[in-house]
């Protein structure tokens, strides 16, 4: 009794714990969130983004309505539209240089939106530059796929300086003197000299995303999340790379105004903060891709792919790692505390303690043995129950061909599901896989139990012997070589079918079996004909010869028949292999889909299709793994809800 006010207080105050624990999580997470949501908003999906410090001026620029809008003191300043979606804009001496995809840019008055100049490019811009004063212009474009150009132009639209590239350029920038450097799908950075000759080259390995300004320096950001701060003569001052166990695709880049942190945003919405160290201080989803980053001052400004814009604080960015730390180190604490609690409790009750410290005494006293067992039960959960657990949580998610990293996915909870209902291929194959089901029982406990009591019953050990062997023989054959014979059987021309039946007069009942709706899910039905299961042929035979003769002779010399003895006495007493090959026969039919794959591919129309074909097909066609998998969990219940049916059934009674 004493033992257990002990382990009931020790409960509390690991309860207690843990609460303080939770209680100081949560407080440590709040204080890592340092986003905040811009009070303005475009009513569109924005593309690009640039501020101006010194009259506050945010300026986006927006795919779909084709707009680029300017913002100040928290309200709309001016709006300006074009025909083609805004791909970058930049600021400077009063004046806005926006790149656009119809092959202009524009010039804006900063403070009324006033047109100043349009520059005809006439291509695809994909990204611009800006000298300091304003007056040269660098514009990377693109024309068809491959074939890239940089541009320089003056002010005022004159063409300065051209070059050509059979590659993609992810971003352009302007030197001190003028010169244009260029990133490409190679990884290389170019410096482009007079006449467009290349003057210097590095090489990153990577595809360039971006590039931007830094100050006096350049910022670029390539596929793999790396990033290079680099001068005028391709000098990397400064290296680092993102922490990407999540496998997202870095689309844009940023840094604050002095250069101390770095921003990187991808595709799936991920944003990642590094500090001066290059140490990742900072990694959240925030929902759309980001596709650019502007800074003010010590915060910066941030959208993509959807009508939001939010800034962060770099300043408070410094806390944002020991605060991330703590909450993590706080969690796994609380973690830990919870199902310690957990167990004192169940010890303080005399009932739940005595079962335990008897298990935990029974369990060290054959530690060995667990002990040598932990390799195979490790790779057992390695192989199978991480799959399944794996399934399990994908089936809430729109993981697919596209989608099929952790940081593209999205949870999408009981679409995949409802999807079994809207779509009607799962229910068809419900329909046709109750017909496979309850045909597939009547061949497994009719045709094998009588064969296996023909050669129980036969004389001769030999002769038995033989019958054996030939009944279980056609094991040996791949259940696929079975199924082309039977293909072939059913052949429209020369399957053995078709031709007995011309043969014998009967033409007109000729039939394309597996290619009639009403006629072939009963084709599928009677393939394998005369339906010897080998396997349950051997289990009957095997309940048969454990029966023993004793108690037949004693059935006959109380004067009862051989059908007697077969119907009275020894199917009753084979009752549990029934079970057993009932439940191995509902599994197999369940997730079995060879068959039909090769004869139909769940054809003609959805006449043979079944839940595991359309399971497969998502998987090896579609590419809908998340559905695929939502399949497989439904699989798994009714497989699950057999199995605990047969241990039910089949659970013997204590005496």
């Amino acid at each position: 009794m004493e033992t257990g006010k002990k382990t009931a207080a020790i409960s509390i105050l690991l309860f207690a714990a843990a609460l303080l624990l939770t209680a100081a999580h949560l407080l440590y997470r709040a204080r890592t969130e340092g986003i905040t949501a811009a009070p303005v908003s475009t009513g569109a999906v924005n593309s690009c983004i640039a501020c101006d410090e010194d009259t506050q001026t945010l300026l986006v620029g927006t795919t779909g309505s084709n707009e680029l809008i300017a913002f100040r003191d928290g309200g709309e300043l001016w709006r300006q539209s074009a025909q083609g979606a805004f791909a970058d804009v930049e600021v400077s001496s009063g004046l806005v240089f926006a790149g656009n995809q119809d092959g202009h840019i524009y010039l804006y008055d900063l403070n009324d939106g006033r047109s100043v100049q349009t520059i005809d490019v006439q291509r695809r811009v994909v990204a611009i530059a800006v000298s300091d004063d304003g007056e040269r212009i660098a514009a990377a474009t693109l024309t068809g796929t491959s074939k890239a150009g940089a541009l320089l132009f003056d002010r005022n639209g004159q063409l300065l300086e051209s070059a050509s590239f059979k590659v993609r350029i992810g971003g352009i920038a302007i030197t001190a003197d003028d010169r244009m450097i260029i990133g490409n799908n190679r990884g290389e950075l170019i410096r482009i000299g007079e006449g467009g000759e290349k003057e210097t080259e590095y090489r990153t390995d990577y595809s360039v995303v971006q590039m931007i300004d830094a100050g006096d320096s350049h910022l670029v950001l390539c596929k793999d999340g790396g990033y290079f701060f680099f001068d005028d003569e391709l000098c990397i001052l400064r290296h680092g790379r993102i922490a990407n166990g999540m496998q997202a695709t870095p689309s844009s880049v940023g840094t604050d105004g002095e250069q101390r942190y770095v921003a990187v945003g991808s595709e799936e919405g991920y944003l990642f903060i590094l500090n001066e160290q290059d140490e990742q201080i900072y990694t959240d989803r925030i929902g759309a891709g980001i596709a650019g980053f502007a800074a003010e001052g010590g915060s910066v400004w941030f959208t993509g792919s959807g009508d939001f814009i939010k800034s962060m604080n770099m300043e408070e960015l410094a806390h944002i790692k020991r605060n991330i730390a703590a909450a993590k180190y706080t969690r796994a604490a609380a973690a830990v505390l919870y199902p310690a609690a957990v167990f004192f409790l169940l010890l303080s009750f005399p009932g739940t303690g005595a079962a335990i410290r008897w298990t935990a005494r029974r369990i060290w006293r054959c530690r060995m043995a667990y002990l040598l067992l932990a390799p195979t039960f490790i790779l057992i959960w390695l192989f199978n129950y991480r799959g399944i657990l794996t399934a399990l949580v994908r089936a809430f998610t729109d993981w697919s061909l596209t989608n099929n990293t952790v940081a593209k996915m999205h949870f999408v909870g009981l679409d995949n599901f409802r999807r079994m209902l809207t779509e009607g291929y799962f229910l068809v194959g419900m329909r046709n896989l109750l017909i496979l089901a309850g045909t597939g029982v009547v061949k497994v406990l009719t045709v094998p139990v009588l064969c296996a009591w023909l050669v129980y019953s036969a004389s001769g050990g030999r002769r038995k012997y033989l019958h054996r062997f030939l009944f279980v023989l056609p094991i040996v054959v791949p259940g696929v070589i079975s199924a082309m014979t039977w293909l072939k059987i059913y052949d429209p021309n020369i399957g053995l079918i078709n031709e007995l039946l011309r043969r014998i007069g009967r033409e007109s009942w000729t039939r394309v079996w597996l290619g009639n709706a009403g006629t072939a899910i009963w084709a599928i039905v009677f393939m394998g004909f005369p339906f010897v299961n080998a396997m349950a042929f051997l289990v009957y035979y095997g309940g048969l010869i454990g029966i023993g003769r004793e108690v037949e002779e004693s059935a006959v010399v109380d004067g009862a028949r051989r059908r007697d003895i077969f119907w009275r006495i020894q199917l009753p007493l084979i009752r549990p292999q029934f079970r057993v090959m009932l439940i191995l026969t509902m599994i197999g039919i369940m997730q079995n889909f060879n068959e039909i794959y090769i004869l139909t591919q769940g054809g003609p129309g959805t006449s043979t299709y079944v839940p595991a074909l359309e399971l497969y097909f998502n998987v090896a066609q579609f590419g809908r793994y998340g559905y695929a998998c939502a399949l497989g969990v439904v699989l798994f219940l009714f497989t699950m809800a057999v199995t605990l049916a047969n241990m039910f059934l089949t659970r013997e009674k204590e005496a």
